[in-house]
């Protein structure tokens, strides 16, 4: 199994992914507390370098409300995740009762970062926008590595109970709440990955881990805190002493690590038998086992490491900023003519002009942006630059060539200092993953200046680039840029 204590992970690219969400942590329906493992599951992924999260939506199934889920999602992810994320409204009815209906925003856009590329789709709800997409775009069917779900079981007889004092097992909640766009998966050509509640049933969250999680990070203070009613509700009506079982965060951790999991290529079917939750009546099972011959296949899981379990959690508390950083974006040269300057460096250094992971140049000529102006903490003033990136084919370093039309900069170089002279280039910029936490990290650290100390200085997304930073300054004068969503870090190999 692949250790993620070591690095040999920063050199595989990142799994280009989409989070599908039925999100409802704190809310209640009526005076009955909601389920809070999306939330453990996004936070898992937040927290994850091994995946680049192109997306986020909304969908049913925790509730029935559309509107619910599509706020709760657009508030964690402000408060949790990337700069640069987006939340994409799910549909509001379900797959039935969807025809005729303008296509939701969510399937409109996972079709778009489907043309970008491959990705791989973690369904933590209905299936109901996955369905929509696949029969509104079936040419983009192909670019769906795979799409992982917490569903299925062994045979009609297996029942999903946490303890002996359940009454009434779960619902296959992800299958049953929208069938119909189950089905649609299940007779596509998608490769669908099943992590069942019997290898759920392997990782519990209990009391004694939500005391420790409350001297976490932000994060894992915040989970412990909406989770309590959570762990009072499984201990009062389930007679759970265990705590409760975080469903969706294990098939995050699939996501994440497919090699913590085994896994089996089995047939799958959708077999009638006797409810096991409303008593009298008949229910359709997602069956998938061994012994069966027919259905298509399927990835099912039947066990999960124990090695995950604590990784998960420390992704979770951990503190530290390290989790953050993804690696050198590029070194950044002030310059007078940005194509001479990439002539001099390609003839004493072989640094070739840069083209991004779609094939476009890198070469951005007369920019005026009103965000970058903030980001740069120049916010008040009249800015027009142009900005090139050159990349080194062997070392694969980036270097940004700026040219400042406005304002205008000193035109001469200053004296060269000395080797233990202090001082530096005139920024050294860090990918990271998250650049609000980040900036709020280092707000709270001596020794550190941001490059505008109003009030008003923080990070914000380039208006049509997937981009926000901010600079800082440390206590040896050395400027460095925190920058997200660019993609160049060395670490990831992109051309």
């Amino acid at each position: 199994m692949q250790s993620l204590d070591s690095k040999d992970f920063l050199n595989q690219p990142q799994k280009r992914t989409w989070i599908d969400t039925d999100i409802t942590i704190d809310h209640y329906n009526g005076l009955i507390p909601c389920d809070v493992d999306d939330g453990y599951a996004l936070g898992v992924l937040f927290r994850s370098q091994e995946v680049d999260i192109v997306g986020l939506s909304s969908t049913l199934g925790n509730s029935e409300d559309i509107e619910v889920t599509t706020e709760i999602a657009t508030q964690f992810t402000a408060k949790f995740g990337p700069t640069s994320l987006t939340v994409s409204k799910g549909s509001s009815v379900f797959y039935s009762d969807a025809e005729g209906k303008e296509l939701p925003e969510a399937v409109k856009n996972l079709a778009q970062e489907l043309k970008q590329g491959p990705l791989t789709i973690l369904a933590i709800g209905a299936l109901t926008n996955i369905a929509l997409l696949i029969k509104h775009f079936p040419e983009l069917v192909d670019n769906i590595q795979e799409v992982v779900c917490v569903a299925g079981r062994r045979n009609t007889e297996q029942h999903f109970v946490a303890s002996k004092r359940q009454l009434r097992p779960f619902r296959d909640l992800n299958f049953e709440v929208d069938e119909t766009a189950f089905n649609v998966v299940l007779n596509s050509e998608v490769q669908l990955t099943l992590i069942p509640f019997e290898v759920c049933d392997d990782i519990w969250i209990d009391f004694h881990e939500l005391r420790k999680m409350r001297n976490g990070s932000s994060l894992a203070e915040y989970l412990e805190k909406e989770s309590r009613i959570w762990a009072l509700e499984w201990a009062t009506l389930f007679g759970s002493s265990k705590g409760f079982i975080p469903f969706d965060m294990v098939a995050a951790a699939y996501v994440v690590n497919p090699e913590w999991f085994t896994v089996k290529q089995w047939h799958v079917q959708v077999q009638s038998g006797p409810s096991d939750t409303k008593k009298g009546e008949t229910k359709e099972y997602l069956v998938c086992n061994e012994q069966l011959d027919m259905g298509r296949l399927v990835n099912y899981a039947v066990e999960i490491s124990p090695s995950a379990e604590p990784e998960l959690f420390k992704r979770l508390t951990q503190q530290d900023i390290s989790s953050f950083i993804l690696g050198l974006s590029h070194v950044n040269i002030i310059v007078e003519d940005v194509d001479g300057a990439a002539e001099y460096y390609h003839k004493v250094l072989g640094f070739e002009r840069a083209i991004d992971d779609q094939g476009q140049k890198m070469d951005y000529r007369n920019v005026s942006m009103a965000e970058f102006n903030q980001d740069a903490g120049l916010a008040d003033q009249d800015v027009e630059l142009d900005v090139l990136f050159l990349k080194h084919p062997y070392a694969s370093i980036y270097l940004e060539l700026m040219r400042y039309h406005k304002p205008i900069g000193q035109s001469e170089i200053p004296p060269q200092p000395r080797t233990y002279d202090l001082g530096g280039p005139r920024h050294i910029a860090l990918e990271v993953s998250n650049c609000t936490a980040v900036f709020r990290y280092l707000k709270q650290q001596e020794g550190v200046a941001m490059i505008d100390p109003s009030d008003d200085y923080h990070p914000e997304k380039l208006d049509g680039f997937p981009i926000s930073f901010f600079y800082w300054i440390d206590k040896y004068g050395v400027q460095w840029e925190m920058e997200e969503g660019r993609r160049v870090g060395v670490a990831r190999g992109i051309m």
